[in-house]
């Protein structure tokens, strides 16, 4: 009786907070989730029913053994209408406590008090209603239990659906390597370190003068910065898939949209693309990924070649999504820790974990992507979610308050400009990426001691790199996507490898983000693909090789298309309606004048541009009719 009651109350309940969930997330790619905002609480509310019964049916057969079975039959759904009441009314109460709260009402001890007595009198008030309509309809209810339950556990098995296809798309478990040897002698291990949204100028390596990032500055003084690195993309997932690839936004497809109302309705890489984890892998590495952002899903096609990948962002916005469900609600009062969060510290922990099993004997390529510099913006310990909810204005919190000193403004209000800051507040916000800067620096510092205490400094390569910068009003906005100027697409990359890379070297010419795998797969004495847009950095640590290099910047996220052409002292920018820009960064660094007017200026720039902008057919996956269509009009292919 009480698995039955558990179930079926617990199914009527789930189905509440199923509609929650679903308003809750209706910004949230609704499409993409919608089967597991519904299947996520009805399964839990179906699992906790019974769990929540059968203690009080335990109680109940203890103090009476032959219970008349209407009275039993009203027990039950009374206890389960207690819990169901409360279940509801406490996050009403605590709604209450918040709105309170913010209009300056004094919500101590005695209106707490109040507040929750209220909600459990109303919870023991509709207990009682339950216990006796159930009683009194004690036939009938007791045919809908035996028809509802079995029907509910086997859908039960249906609902699991979503939730495994949730699984296959975005995140999985990490898996065991194959059987696969190399040689340690001539490989070394890899650890890759990518900081999502780090600015170049903002680590003391590249000369900040206030920067307190100690261990990103160590790997900088034990081995080469680069002082010139060029992203492809000014977002995520377009310049992650250039680094992997080496090839070009253009070339690799990935960043495209394939869905105009959801901003994460974007392409990623095809399955048939070359990648350096899948060379990596092929020869002899045990590969394993922790990464956070939404936009390193595994449905974006990172996971090639991976032994092992997880999403902690992908766990994180599980918990974030189902803040509705009660078992969450619960998990959050008892046991805060098992909230994942996709923190950096969070990432260090779970890649010292990997690291302290790994197997000594053979190379291993590692990647960590933290996410801690991304807006929102805040100082240490405020949160332990990362969430890209605030890239939304149907998601965002509201007005700016008056104080930002601990955690910035949704991001979506300030770029829309929607919210206005005064210059002290732009300075405040300044101030938070600055503290999130320091933060990954700590957490980048916790792996590093990892490889030290393992023994696994001397001969691991340590490669770190940035896949965009941000903006801070310099050319008038905030944040990053939208343009192709310095401060974004200017990325900080350190590579170190003890005994092979000199220490304290520094690379003044131009590099790009494609460079990244084919330097590493080099001192992995691997052959990269001839087809690659990038080349090994190599011969420039070495002096061997003084020619210049141009970066291709393109694929934007929320501005109109252009495409961005880069050299050491140069930049020419043309827009996909024909605008033209064009900086001489020799004696206008910050790209504040633009002269692309000045035929004798501009000129070269566009010869420039006809040159290397034109892609080779044989070079990647082929791209879409409409794509080339496009490129075509920009003059980007013939």
């Amino acid at each position: 009786m009480a698995l039955s009651v558990g179930v079926v109350g617990g199914f009527v309940l789930g189905v509440r907070e199923s509609l929650l969930t679903l308003e809750a997330n209706a910004f949230v790619q609704p499409a993409q989730y919608f089967f597991a905002y519904v299947a996520v609480p009805v399964l839990a509310w179906m699992a906790l029913g019974p769990f929540l019964l059968a203690p009080a049916a335990v109680i109940r057969r203890m103090f009476r053994r032959t219970p008349e079975a209407g009275a039993s039959l009203g027990f039950y759904w009374r206890v389960f209408g207690l819990a169901g009441g409360l279940s509801i009314t406490l996050p009403w109460v605590n709604d209450i406590r918040d709105q309170m709260a913010a209009v300056g009402f004094e919500t101590g001890l005695g209106t707490s008090t109040m507040l929750y007595g209220l909600a459990t009198g109303l919870a023991g008030c509709l207990a009682i209603v339950i216990g006796a309509a159930a009683a009194l309809a004690e036939r009938r209810v007791r045919q809908l239990l035996r028809v509802a339950t079995p029907a509910l556990l086997a859908t039960s098995v249906l609902l699991m659906v979503p939730i495994v296809q949730f699984l296959g798309n975005d995140w999985r478990w990490p898996a065991s390597a194959g059987e696969r040897s190399a040689s340690r002698a001539e490989r070394p291990n890899i650890v890759l370190i990518s900081i999502d949204t780090l600015r170049a100028d903002h680590l003391g390596a590249y000369g900040a003068p206030d920067a307190s990032t100690p261990r990103l500055d160590e790997v900088a003084r034990e081995g080469v910065v680069f002082e010139q690195t060029i992203t492809s993309s000014p977002w995520t997932l377009p310049a992650m898939a250039s680094l992997f690839t080496g090839l070009y936004p253009r070339h690799h497809g990935a960043g495209r949209i394939t869905n105009r109302r959801d901003p994460l309705g974007r392409a990623g890489l095809s399955s048939d693309t070359w990648t350096v984890t899948a060379a990596l892998q092929q020869a002899g590495y045990v590969t394993q990924a922790i990464v956070s952002n939404p936009y390193l899903a595994l449905r974006y096609g990172f996971g090639a070649g991976f032994d092992g990948y997880e999403n902690l962002t992908i766990e994180s916005e599980f918990f974030l999504a189902g803040a509705h469900v009660t078992i969450v609600r619960l998990l959050g009062w008892l046991r805060p820790d098992l909230l994942v969060g996709d923190r950096g510290n969070r990432i260090s922990a779970a890649a010292v974990r990997w690291l302290q099993g790994v197997d000594p004997t053979r190379p291993f390529f590692l990647w960590l992507h933290y996410v801690d510099p991304h807006a929102p913006y805040s100082l240490a310990g405020v949160t332990a979610h990362k969430t890209f909810r605030g890239d939304s204005l149907l998601g965002a919190r509201g007005p700016v308050e008056k104080e930002v000193t601990a955690i910035s403004p949704d991001v979506a209000r300030l770029r829309s400009g929607e919210v206005q800051l005064s210059a002290a507040q732009k300075d405040a916000v300044r101030q938070l990426y600055q503290a999130e800067v320091t933060n990954v620096d700590t957490a980048v510092g916790t792996v590093l001691e990892a490889l030290e205490r393992r023994d696994l400094a001397q001969r691991t390569l340590v490669v770190i790199v940035g896949d965009h910068g941000e903006e801070f009003w310099e050319h008038g906005g905030v944040e990053h996507g939208h343009t192709v100027y310095d401060e974004i697409v200017k990325v900080p990359f350190l590579i170190r490898l003890p005994g092979v890379l000199p220490a304290g070297a520094r690379v003044p010419q131009l590099v790009r983000i494609t460079d990244v795998a084919p330097t590493v797969l080099e001192l992995a004495n691997i052959e990269p693909p001839a087809t690659l847009d990038g080349e090994s950095t190599m011969p420039l640590i070495r002096g061997t090789d003084a020619g210049p290099r141009v970066a291709v910047i393109e694929t934007l996220l929320f501005a109109e298309e252009r495409i961005g052409l880069r050299t050491a002292e140069t930049k020419y920018v043309l827009w996909d309606n024909g605008k033209e820009e064009a900086f001489d960064l020799r004696d206008d660094p910050s790209e504040l004048r633009d002269r692309s007017a000045l035929g004798n200026v501009v000129r070269p720039m566009r010869e420039l541009f006809a040159r290397v902008g034109a892609p080779s057919p044989s070079i990647g996956p082929a791209v879409a009719d409409t794509d080339f269509l496009a490129l075509r009009a920009l003059g980007y292919v013939r």
